[in-house]
């Protein structure tokens, strides 16, 4: 017989792994509000970078994307190893909208999370617009032509995280995440958002991560097929709940 979802939930608990809480009963306001809060973090150093990068290297624009991938895996690593054993460290509704198709998290606790990303994220950005002021200085993104880049970006991702989460290496996720991130910001024509909280921030701020609201759309569309395209992928080739 199946297992059901508490205990698959608790079987997760009981073996650690990235992308999740080291204590799944602590209150979830407080889970929440750490996903919430790194992910402001999150957005606003990565939008904050674009547009510190645009200024410096006004003069070679060509500097601008490798700064910024830097600066943004930088922030990530950072954020998941200070913050990632309160919440899971996601910061990405992606991570955690996966966790619960997979039965590893509750539909409230899901809900919670995704709401405090999307808070979280549309804050960072307006925080760093308001932080730099100046005109957004970006085209506004690819629109519909930007679907595949984001599926390809998002799919990346989530093969990495995922893959990071069933090795059982616990102290590597972060790491692997944001090295992997440096070539997927680099390698894909939309720069990697891969992240909806990503999109809700890039559409108040400034600078190269600015996107117009008719990018928003094709942007999240491309990073739901490509999170499925990893879930897929993961439940493969992956024994569920069990370590590499």
């Amino acid at each position: 017989m199946p297992a059901s979802r508490s205990s698959r939930r608790a079987d997760m608990a009981a073996q650690p792994t990235c992308f999740h809480e080291a204590d799944p009963r602590l209150a979830l306001w407080r889970r929440a509000g750490v996903e919430g809060l790194g992910t402001f973090a999150l957005v606003l150093a990565a939008t904050g970078s674009g547009i510190a990068a645009a200024r410096v290297f006004a003069a070679q624009p060509g500097m601008i994307l490798p700064v910024t991938a830097v600066a943004i895996a930088a922030a990530l690593v950072g954020l998941i190893v200070a913050l990632g054993s309160v919440s899971g460290g996601h910061y990405n509704p992606l991570i955690t909208l996966l966790q619960w198709l997979g039965r590893e998290r509750s539909g409230v606790c899901t809900i919670a999370y995704v709401a405090a990303q999307l808070v979280g994220g549309t804050l960072g950005g307006a925080a760093a617009a308001a932080l730099w002021g100046g005109p957004n200085g970006s085209t506004g993104g690819l629109g519909w032509h930007g679907v595949g880049g984001e599926l390809v970006a998002s799919a990346g991702l989530m093969l990495v995280v995922f893959g990071c989460m069933r090795s059982g290496r616990t102290d590597t996720g972060p790491f692997a995440v944001g090295a992997w991130l440096v070539s997927d910001i680099i390698a894909t024509p939309t720069a990697a958002y891969a992240n909806p909280a990503v999109v809700f921030g890039a559409l108040v701020t400034n600078g190269p991560l600015h996107l117009a609201t008719g990018s928003a759309v094709p942007y999240l569309l491309g990073e739901a097929l490509g999170a499925l395209v990893a879930f897929g992928l993961i439940h493969t080739f992956f024994r569920a709940g069990s370590a590499a």
